[in-house]
């Protein structure tokens, strides 16, 4: 597990001319379509469940990387 923040992912796998806003990435968070978690006041990605998309392999390559 690698955690980012929000405002990190967003930043680094968004494209500034189509970066959701912070309020719809924190919907996807609570909506599960994005994994990861709020810690005290701060959104976090779980980047490399993010990556692995469900695929075991992957996830399992990222945990060693």
């Amino acid at each position: 597990m690698k955690l980012i923040t929000l405002r990190v992912w967003v930043q680094k796998y968004f494209a500034e001319e189509s970066r959701p806003c912070e309020i719809t990435a924190q919907r996807w968070m609570r909506a599960g379509k994005v994994p990861g978690r709020k810690i005290g006041g701060e959104w976090y990605v779980d980047e490399h469940a993010w990556l692995a998309n469900g695929d075991e392999l992957v996830a399992r390559v990222l945990q060693t990387g």
